[in-house]
């Protein structure tokens, strides 16, 4: 509050730390998702065993418009509340970074849980499915797309798609940073 009422004085960022803002956006960013992709669920406009279905589109440009809210608001919060209006790349590209971290840790318990206990059915429909696939589609033998199919056994458990969920999330967390890091900041 000091610099505010003395604006020739700045604040060192190396004594304000990113994690409490970043992690509280991270975490209601994160329980946000679960609840759009609940709702995107029962409402069945999610098609599991196929890409290329309008509601998978949906899915992904909500989550995506989720998490870019989410690292813009602690990005914005954090330098206008904490740094007195000035923020480097670094230092953005840090929040978001922990914001997309929460949210990947959110997705991966939430992704657990949901093929685990909420629909555990559900990812032996996307093997069979996939299975079938390689055959009508793709030309494959029932004893070549078996084998196959025995391949992708290991991941596609609650565990690894879990994993999965997690890296992907990661990842796009990291670009979108990267991006709004490189909008938003401000030198002193």
């Amino acid at each position: 509050m000091s610099t505010l009422d003395n604006p020739n004085e700045t604040i060192d960022p190396k004594e304000v730390s990113p994690w409490p803002t970043g992690s509280r956006h991270g975490l209601l960013a994160g329980l946000v998702l679960i609840i759009v992709g609940l709702i995107i669920h029962m409402t069945g406009m999610v098609d599991y065993t196929g890409q290329n279905s309008g509601g998978n589109w949906i899915s992904n440009i909500a989550t995506w418009g989720v998490m870019i809210a989410a690292i813009v608001l602690a990005v914005r919060q954090h330098k206008e509340q904490e740094l007195g209006g000035f923020i480097s790349f670094g230092r953005s590209f840090y929040v978001g970074f922990i914001v997309s971290l929460l949210i990947a840790l959110t997705s991966a318990i939430w992704g657990y849980i949901f093929f685990a206990f909420v629909e555990p059915g559900l990812i032996d429909t996307m093997m069979e499915v996939s299975r079938e696939q390689m055959i009508e589609q793709q030309g494959m033998s029932e004893s070549d797309a078996d084998q196959a199919m025995s391949y992708m056994t290991w991941m596609m458990n609650p565990a690894m798609l879990s994993v999965f969920a997690a890296v992907g999330s990661l990842i796009a967390g990291i670009i979108f940073s990267l991006i709004i890091g490189a909008i938003m900041k401000r030198e002193a």
